[in-house]
């Protein structure tokens, strides 16, 4: 599917924090963790390409939107999947009208415009897919169309992103050393308690009190280490939770519904995890 669109201390929301960054005040809605602004910037000047790691939901795409909005790039985003082929990302002939024409995938309209090209999800793909990134992703900058003979050379303003949750990996899904190692990387997490509160207060609509609360939620559900859960409670599951109360639902409901029963369908598992809602937030609405 495809749609165009870290401890130290943070900076101040919306500062320039990297170089020919814009202020943040028309991008989308991120609140840094600590210098990740100032890396992916840092690498769009080098002409790097940049990996992001981080568990699900906790901002890696909204953080490519804010950073692609502060660099005034557009950006082109792929949802990788188990059936994601070469083609799909550089493109194929289609036919019609009784000849064939070449119709430009993702990846190639992203080098000919000069565009920031997301890859989400990366290691979902088929592992032969991401080669064709090997000579986009080093110093060569080129990405070679075989089936047109084209030769592109990426401009300065292009940039390759790709992401993936670590949690995610095993022997079947991951990345080779060859890709790898192509790629500056950034670790992401999820925010400390301070930033999780302004983004569910930002993005939530939360009072301060019910940010609070929600965020007490989170951290006693990542403590949980006796459960199967593949994923723990997101900020993404957080600011649902919070739109859900703001709209009017009692906040043990949206509880249940954003969090809960988005984690596991495990009846004893969502049991245990509501003694944990119940033990945080309480039996009031």
């Amino acid at each position: 599917m495809e749609h165009a669109h870290a401890a130290i201390t943070p900076p101040a929301l919306g500062a320039p924090t990297g170089p020919g960054l814009r202020p943040a005040g028309g991008a989308p809605f991120y609140a840094e963790q600590g210098g990740e602004c100032a890396l992916f910037a840092h690498c769009f000047t080098q002409q790097l390409p940049l990996l992001i790691k981080g568990p699900t939901g906790c901002g890696k795409t909204r953080f490519v939107e804010h950073m692609a909005a502060r660099l005034g790039r557009p950006l082109i985003t792929v949802s990788c999947h188990d059936d994601l082929s070469a083609a799909d990302l550089v493109g194929r002939h289609l036919i019609g009208q009784g000849n064939t024409v070449w119709s430009d995938g993702p990846l190639t309209r992203a080098v000919r415009s000069g565009a920031i090209l997301y890859l989400d999800e990366v290691v979902e793909a088929r592992k032969d897919t991401t080669v064709v990134l090997h000579p986009l992703a080093d110093d060569r900058r080129l990405l070679p169309i075989e089936r047109t003979g084209e030769l592109l050379k990426a401009p300065p303003e292009f940039m390759l992103v790709i992401s993936y949750n670590p949690g995610y990996q095993n022997l079947l899904k991951g990345l080779k050393p060859s890709t790898r190692q192509r790629f500056t990387a950034l670790t992401l997490d999820y925010p400390a308690p301070a930033v999780e509160r302004a983004i569910l207060e930002r993005e939530g609509h939360a009072s301060p009190a019910l940010a609070a609360r929600l965020v007490q939620l989170a951290q006693a559900l990542r403590r949980l280490t006796d459960h199967d859960l593949e994923e723990t409670a997101s900020t993404r599951l957080l600011v649902m939770a919070a739109r859900l109360v703001a709209s009017g639902l009692p906040l043990r409901d949206a509880c249940r519904a954003a969090v809960v029963d988005a984690l596991t369908d495990d009846t004893e598992t969502v049991r245990a995890l509501d003694e944990v809602v119940r033990a945080v937030v309480g039996d009031d609405d």
